[in-house]
Order: C-alpha cells, then structure tokens, then sequence
C-alpha cells in the first residue's frame, strides 16, 4: 500500500471513533489536520481562544454522551486549554484534547513552544500520552477515546509532535484497532439494591437528590417511574434541572433548605457531597441522616457522609434495578406531613420573591429580567447560565423542562463557561432556541467568541446582566475612589455583536425587555440583549451563605 501521514491517520483514527466535530484553533503543528477535517466536509468549529474549544467540546460530550474533540496548537495553544480540561476533570466529563508539541528530535534544545506539556497537564487527567510513532496514533487515539467514556468519565490528553503530524509511514504498517465501544454500565449487587429499598421504606422524611450523573446516564425515564411508584420528595442539582418535570407535585427544590435539613433518609443519585451539596454536613443537613447512594464510582460511595447503602454502577440501570424490586420491597410515601410542610415551604418562598420579579424598578434587579425570560422562553430552549448571581438566581426563576437543557459552571465554579457551552448548545441542537444568561463579568472571559457563533450562523441569544460590578463585592459608591471590583458602566456590548455579525439590543427598562427577547430570537442571528441592571441588586435574603467557609458557615 502507498504513504499516509501522520495528520491523516488523526482525521481517519477520529472519524472511526465517531467523532463528527472537533472544536479547535488552527496554529503550528496541527494546522494539516485541521485543514484535512475541514476538506474532507467534516465539522471544524473553529475559535478564537483555546480554552473555548476545550470548554466547547466537553459541552458537547455531556449534550450527546460522546467524546468531545478539541484540537489545540503547541506550547501556549496547548496550555490555554488547561482551564478548560479542569472544569472537566471536575465535572467528570469526557474530553480529549490532542495538542500539538515541539519536535521530539529537538527537546530540551528550545524549541519552538517547547513546554513541558504532559507533565503539566497529567494532574488533571485520566489518562496522558505522546505519540512516539505515526504507527501508533490510531492505538492511541482508540485508548484515549476508551479512558475518557469508562467508569467516571473524564478529560484525556494526547501529546502530538510535530514530526508526528508531519511524516508519513507506508499504511501496511498501521494497526487499525476496533473503535471503542459504548462504555460498560454496571449493575449493583442484588443484595444491596433489596437493603436500599428496606431502608427506604422505613423513612419518615425521605428525599431524593438527583445530580447531573444521572443526566450523564440519561436515567430520566426510570427516576420518573421511580418518583411516581413511590412518591418521594425531590430536588436536583443545578444541572440536574429537567431530569424530573419541574411541575411535578413531588418537586421541593423551592424549599432546598428544609429538605436538606429535615431529610431522615436521603437517596443520592449522580451527586455528590462536595461545596455544592454542603459537604452533607451539619447545619445544612441532620446530623444522622440515612444515606442510600448510587454512583459509578465505588471509591465515591461514602465520601463525606457514611453511606448506609451504597450501590456502585450506572445510574440509569441501578434505577432500573430498585424499580424491578418495588413489587417484592415496596416502598409508597404519598401524603405526609413531611411533604405537606415542604410544599408549604415551597409555596412561601415563591410567594417572597414576587415583588421583585414584578417590580417596575428601574435600573433593573435580576429577578424582574428572569421573569421575562421565563415567561417567554419555550420549554424546549437550552438554557446556559454563568456568572455568579446571575447564575444563581436563574435556578429560582426559570424552570427547566427537559434533561440536559442546563448547563452552568458546575462543580469547579468555573466562570467563563457561558459563551463555549452555549456554541456547543447550538451546534449539538440547531433546531432548538438556546439562550445564554450571563453576567458582565463573566462576559469578559470569553466574549469574543461571539463572532464565533455569528460566523457560524448560530443564532444564540445572550442577555448581559450588566451590573458594572463583580457581584457587589467591596462595592462602596464613593466618589473619586476607584474600586478594584467596578466596570465601566453601561458599556455597549450590543454595539460589539453588532459589529461582529450579529443582532443587539439595548435595554434600560422592564418594559423593554420581552420586545428585545422576540426581535433577537426572531433575527435568525447570534444576538446580545444588553441589560443595564441596578449595581447593588441581589437575590432575597438567604439563611445561609452561599459557600461554605469558615466564619460564614458555622462549619466547625
């Protein structure tokens, strides 16, 4: 057979893999693999910023329960998309970044870009290598696409120098492996799935906590079944949102609170105790719970809280597994004070912020530009939300109404997410609306990709929340002081989409709003509605701060 190169064995090995898009920034060495996807009438979303490519493609992984592909130049190229395979690592979402290296003859000489990327990157991975021979990078790119899917999902990382991509090897020699199968779902151990439901039939207060594990499982149509048989109480995570129909009767997020606190047994399903769910610690939670946990990863079962039962496999099949063995353990809640004290609960806390999603203020608080949002939004839009009240305070307001159709910062707090995700959004669902709730500051990080999206004919809309501020802190309004946490106020970001492509709007009002929503979603365009919102807005009084650290918390 004849010659094939190194960047030809990447394009073939990927597409064997079932990759239809990569997301990348063309640059030295891996521009002949870019521009050979591209002529061979493959998806190449190309970006202005490697950590947009890096936080696009693990965007697309959790939308579609694939490997996501980013590509990314050498040295500095590769080392922009460490931000991005973090988020990853703690999200526990597929990745593969493939970046581009120095030569191997030429290391530790100075190379060009020549930076210790592996070592860098191996701390937050799954699993690293360098190819060390063309023959290789389809083995090695079957392994990454292995390590990514199995058992806790995760970013991998393929070293590729350039001699790699460059040079070419007779095809005689190149082994073709299998693509890499769809990833084991493992059942738990019968005994523990009867022990779970025995423990479960004796609460008096239980509830259910689904986690964006489960929305990884596509587990939606058994936690339904099962929240139906039995009627337990529920609240989701924030991308846990649309697992479960935000308007079903045993829904109690909206007393978060109360449940967590007063739950005497907790089922946990593709969660995690980690800051988002308080550690499962006194005083945001009894101090003796019961705790049925359900993860793929048995070294998680346990962690911060002693789990009662644990039962160790894949969501959507342990689902199955506890409903198969209702009829023999049954387990029925229905009516109870319990559940009549958190609807109550619910039904208070929604009454609380009705004022201030009506208030005719202005400048503008969060919760009136919410409410507009909510109201006009389909259920089938995909909502991505960054920031930090911002995002935060869109959980409260706008329901979801449909798995994997949230998705925000996540476990490592990541802000910046908002314009990556929101093109992978679009571009794994162009037949759906998809609108990106953002604040002003975290606009900043990656806000010029929004040519990206007007370049592709992706018609996101983004509402800025612009508050000039990073979330009020230290904000003192005094004249002649320049405080380190202040904007520029009411800086025209719509003008900036307008000249990159796209459609903006500029609003001051409440009553601006829904005209702004329907012009940008009616454009057909990547459009920006540009809120100029009150700086000192926050959300309703909490009982507890936000984050748990000393002195805030009264953790001991």
């Amino acid at each position: 057979m004849g010659q094939i190169s190194g960047s030809q064995l990447v394009i073939d090995s990927l597409r064997r893999e079932g990759v239809d898009t990569i997301y990348v920034l063309p640059g030295d060495p891996v521009g002949p693999i870019v521009n050979g996807w591209a002529s061979g009438g493959f998806q190449a979303i190309a970006v202005r910023h490697e950590q947009v490519a890096a936080m696009a493609a693990q965007a697309h992984s959790y939308l579609t329960r694939t490997v996501g592909v980013c590509i990314a130049a050498s040295g500095v190229g590769q080392t922009n998309t460490m931000t991005g395979i973090a988020n990853a690592y703690s999200n526990c979402w597929p990745l593969l970044v493939i970046g581009g290296s120095s030569e191997l003859r030429r290391r530790n000489m100075g190379d060009f870009q020549e930076l210790p990327q592996v070592e860098t990157t191996a701390p937050i991975c799954k699993w690293t290598a360098t190819v060390d021979s063309i023959q290789r990078i389809p083995t090695l790119i079957n392994i990454a696409m292995k390590q990514a899917m199995a058992g806790r999902p995760g970013p991998v990382y393929l070293d590729l120098p350039a001699e790699m991509i460059s040079g070419s090897v007779d095809e005689d020699e190149v082994t073709i492996p299998q693509p890499a199968p769809e990833p084991a779902r493992p059942l738990a151990e019968p005994q523990e799935v009867k022990k779970a439901l025995e423990v479960l039939s004796k609460a008096e207060r239980p509830l259910l906590i689904v986690g964006k594990g489960a929305a990884w499982s596509w587990a939606e149509d058994e936690l339904l079944e099962f929240v139906d048989r039995t009627q337990i109480p529920f609240l989701t995570s924030p991308m846990g949102m649309g697992m479960l129909p935000p308007d079903h009767p045993m829904n109690v997020s909206a007393a978060r609170t109360q449940a967590l606190q007063g739950a005497d047994t907790i089922l946990m399903v593709g969660a995690r105790f980690n800051w988002i769910f308080h550690f499962g610690q006194p005083p945001r939670f009894a101090s003796d719970f019961k705790l049925v946990q359900i993860d793929i990863d048995g070294s998680e079962i346990g962690s911060n809280v002693p789990a009662t039962v644990g039962l160790v496999g894949d969501a959507k099949m342990v689902l199955g597994q506890l409903i198969g063995a209702l009829d023999e353990t049954p387990v029925a809640y229905g009516e109870s004070p319990w559940l009549k004290q958190l609807t109550e609960k619910c039904a208070e806390n929604a009454a609380s912020i009705e004022p201030m999603l009506n208030s005719e203020a202005s400048p503008i608080g969060y919760y009136r530009i919410l409410k507009e949002i909510r109201d006009f939004l389909p259920k089938d839009a995909i909502v991505v939300a960054d920031g930090a009240s911002t995002m935060d305070i869109s959980r409260q307001v706008v329901p979801v109404w449909y798995p994997r159709h949230r998705l925000d910062a996540g476990v490592a707090g990541c802000v910046g997410i908002g314009v990556p995700f929101a093109i992978a959004s679009q571009v794994v669902h162009p037949d759906k609306p998809v609108i990106c709730i953002q604040g002003d500051w975290a606009f900043g990080f990656n806000g010029m990709d929004i040519e990206t999206a007007a370049r592709f004919k992706l018609p996101i809309v983004w509402v800025v929340f612009q508050n000039a501020n990073i979330d009020k802190w230290v904000r003192t309004y005094v004249d002649g002081v320049e405080d380190p946490n202040d904007f520029t106020p009411s800086l025209r970001f719509d003008v900036m989409m307008e000249a990159l492509g796209g459609h903006g709007e500029f609003v001051e009002s409440p009553e601006q709003i829904r005209p702004a929503l329907e012009r940008a979603f009616s454009s057909g365009k990547a459009s920006l509605i540009n809120v100029i919102m009150d700086p000192g807005a926050g959300r309703r009084q909490q009982e507890f701060a936000w984050l748990a650290r000393e002195g805030r918390m009264g953790y001991s």
